[in-house]
C-alpha cells in the first residue's frame, strides 16, 4: 500500500482528477461517463494509468465511506435543546467508589456544555461521608462544582440511594439515574417517582451490565415508560458491562429497542466504555430529539461497519459530541440505510442548475470547514489546558518535596496539591507562556495574583462567618451534637 499512497499524493499535488468522488445520489451514473477522461488525464500527467491505484476491495471501501460522508453532509442540522431542563439536576444510583460518580458530575458541570443551565447539582447517595470524600476531587474547586454540588441521603433505612423521596425531588427539574446489573425492574419505581414530582420534567436513565436482558424485556421497558410518563420526558440508554476505555476511543452505534434483533442485544463478554455511556446519557438529557427514546448502545470497532464510518465522518467534519450523539439517536444506521434504499429506486427530481448545485456544495463545504476549524481550535485549547494542569501538578509535587525536606508537613501529597492548586496553576501558566515566547510581566502578575487570592480568602471567610451566624445548634449532625463542647457549655 505504500506505493499507491505515494502516487496518490503526487497525483493530488499535480491536479489529477482521478480521485474525485461523485455526489452520493449520482455516484454510480457519473463514474462511468468520466472514467475515460480521468484515465487520459492520469496518463498525460504522470505518464501511466492512475485509475487503478486501488484494488477492487479497497475502491469499494473508499466508495462506501464517501457515500456515508455525503449522507452526513446532506443531513447536518442544528441540535435542538430541551427548553425545560431547569436549574437543578439530581443524580442517583452512582457508587461513590466507582469512577462513574465523578465522571457524571464532570459532564453535567463541564464548561464546554453550554446547553446545561444547571446552578445546582444534587447527588443522592447512601453514605454521605464517603460520597463527599470520593466525589469531590481537586477539579471541583476551580471548575465551580463546589458552588453547585449538594448531597441528599435516603430518608429511611434499607431504601437504597436509587430513588429519592418526593420531598427530595421537590425542586429538581432534571434527573440522571444509573441502574447497575441490568435490573430493569427498577424502571417502574423511577417512573412513579418522576411522575409524582411536579417539578421533574426530564429523566435520563442509564442501565449498565445488561448482558442478560433480552429483546422482549427491552420492549416491555419502553412500553412501561411510555405508559407512565405523562408529565416528564424520558430517555433510556442500555449498555453491557462497563470497560475502562476513555470516551471517543471507539465508534459506537445506537439502536432503538424496537429494532433489536434476536433474543438479546449483547453477546457474551461484550463491553462498553463507562465514560462513553455517561457522555451519551447526559447529552441525551438535553437533546430534544432524544426525548422518548429507548436505545441500546453497542461498540462498533469494525471499520467497515456503517456505524464506524458514520462516526469517523462526523469526527472528521468536526462535530461536537452532542451533535454526534444527536445524529446517531435521530438518524443513525437505520436512517442511512433507509436513504440508500430510497435512492436506489427513486427517479432524480433535482431541478437545480449546475451552477446552483455547485454553489450549494460550496456552501456546505465552507460550513463543514468552519466547523472543523472550530473543533480543531477547541481541541488545541483542551490540549493546552491539560498541559498546564500537568505542569501545575509537577510544580505542586516539587513544592511538597521541598517543604517536606525542611520540616514535617502534616498533609498527604494529594491534600497538599489540592490546597496549593490555584498557585500551582498560576505558576504553570507563567511557565507555559514563557515557553511559548509570549510576553510575561512576572512581577506585576504575581502582585495581581496575590491581591486576587487575598480578596478571594476574604470573601470566603465572610461567607463562612455568615453561615455560622445563621447556624443553630440543632443544625449540627446528630452524632456531632451529642459530643460535649466545653466552649458551647461555657457560653451557656
Amino acid at each position: 500500500m505504500k506505493l499507491p499512497i505515494a502516487i496518490a499524493l503526487i497525483a493530488s499535488l499535480t491536479g489529477v482528477t482521478a480521485f474525485t468522488v461523485s455526489n452520493f445520489h449520482h455516484h454510480s451514473s457519473t463514474a462511468t461517463s468520466t472514467s475515460a477522461t480521468q484515465l487520459q488525464v492520469g496518463r498525460d500527467t504522470l505518464g501511466f494509468d492512475t485509475s487503478k491505484l486501488y484494488d477492487e476491495n479497497e475502491q469499494k471501501d473508499i466508495d462506501a465511506q464517501e457515500q456515508v460522508t455525503e449522507y452526513i453532509r446532506e443531513n447536518v442540522s442544528k441540535v435542538s435543546i430541551r427548553s425545560d431542563l431547569g436549574k437543578h439536576v439530581l443524580i442517583s444510583g452512582f457508587d461513590p467508589l466507582d469512577p462513574s460518580s465523578m465522571m457524571v458530575l464532570d459532564f453535567l458541570n463541564s464548561e464546554d456544555a453550554k446547553h446545561f443551565p444547571f446552578t445546582k447539582i444534587v447527588a443522592h447517595v447512601e453514605d454521605l461521608k464517603l460520597a463527599k470524600k470520593r466525589m469531590i476531587g481537586r477539579n471541583a474547586r476551580y471548575t465551580g462544582l463546589l458552588d453547585k454540588l449538594d448531597f441528599t441521603t435516603p430518608d429511611k433505612e434499607d431504601v437504597g440511594a436509587l430513588v429519592p423521596s418526593a420531598e427530595q425531588l421537590a425542586d429538581i427539574s432534571s434527573w440522571v439515574v444509573h441502574i447497575g446489573g441490568g435490573d430493569m425492574s427498577k424502571l417502574g419505581d423511577i417512573a412513579d417517582a418522576a411522575e409524582g414530582a411536579a417539578s421533574v420534567k426530564n429523566v435520563a436513565i442509564l442501565v449498565s451490565g445488561a448482558q442478560v436482558v433480552g429483546g422482549d424485556a427491552l420492549k416491555e421497558a419502553q412500553e412501561l415508560l411510555k405508559s407512565k410518563a405523562t408529565s416528564f420526558k424520558y430517555t433510556l440508554v442500555v449498555v453491557p458491562e462497563w470497560n475502562n476505555e476513555p470516551e471517543a476511543l471507539c465508534a459506537y452505534g445506537l439502536v432503538n429497542v424496537t429494532d433489536v434483533s434476536g433474543s438479546a442485544p449483547f453477546t457474551a463478554g461484550e463491553s462498553f466504555s463507562r465514560e462513553e455511556s455517561l457522555r451519551i446519557v447526559t447529552e441525551c438529557l438535553a437533546i430534544e430529539n432524544a426525548a422518548g427514546s429507548c436505545v441500546v448502545a453497542k461498540s462498533a470497532p469494525d471499520k467497515k461497519s456503517v456505524e464506524n464510518r458514520m462516526i469517523q465522518s462526523m469526527r472528521e467534519f468536526g462535530f461536537t459530541r452532542i451533535q454526534e450523539i444527536e445524529f446517531m439517536v435521530s438518524k443513525g444506521k437505520k436512517g442511512y440505510e433507509a436513504v440508500v434504499e430510497e435512492t436506489q429506486t427513486m427517479v432524480p427530481t433535482d431541478k437545480r442548475t449546475p451552477e446552483e448545485k455547485a454553489a450549494a456544495e460550496a456552501l456546505k463545504a465552507k460550513e463543514m470547514e468552519e466547523r472543523r476549524a472550530k473543533n480543531m481550535e477547541a481541541q488545541a485549547l483542551q490540549a493546552k489546558k491539560e498541559e498546564q494542569e500537568e505542569m501545575a501538578t509537577n510544580w505542586a509535587k516539587r513544592e511538597y518535596l521541598r517543604k517536606s525536606l525542611k520540616r514535617n508537613i502534616p498533609l498527604k501529597e494529594e491534600d497538599f496539591i489540592e490546597m496549593v492548586w490555584d498557585r500551582a496553576m498560576f505558576e504553570a501558566g507563567l511557565k507555559q507562556r514563557t515557553m511559548e515566547g509570549l510576553s510575561v510581566n512576572e512581577s506585576e502578575e504575581r502582585k495581581a495574583f496575590k491581591e486576587a487570592q487575598n480578596k478571594k480568602r476574604a470573601e470566603n471567610y465572610k461567607k463562612e462567618m455568615e453561615k455560622f451566624d445563621d447556624m443553630h445548634y440543632e443544625d449540627l449532625n446528630p452524632e456531632e451534637s451529642k459530643v460535649f463542647n466545653p466552649f458551647l457549655a461555657r457560653s451557656e
